[in-house]
């Protein structure tokens, strides 16, 4: 599975957990889940590379449970290592 599927299927994931995902100019912060109100946020730096963006998302997701959700076997596999 290619990286942008992964970021795609851990993106579509996040929508399901209720994670609004956002890319955004961060300087030097790589991103993180914020809780504003009563809504969660994802903030990713937008100038992180696909790979860096892959294991934001999936150290961010793994935390929420998600284990109710169809994961693709390749995105499983990803969360549980993290």
């Amino acid at each position: 599975m290619k990286r942008e599927q992964i970021i795609s299927e851990l993106e579509r994931l996040a929508e399901l957990l209720g994670v609004e995902v956002r890319y955004e100019r961060m300087g030097v912060m790589p991103g993180g889940l914020c809780k504003i109100s009563d809504s969660l946020i994802l903030f990713i730096n937008r100038h992180l590379s696909p790979q860096s963006r892959i294991e934001l998302l999936a150290s961010e997701i793994k935390n929420l449970d998600w284990s109710k959700h169809f994961v693709k076997p390749e995105v499983r596999e990803f969360l549980e290592k993290m």
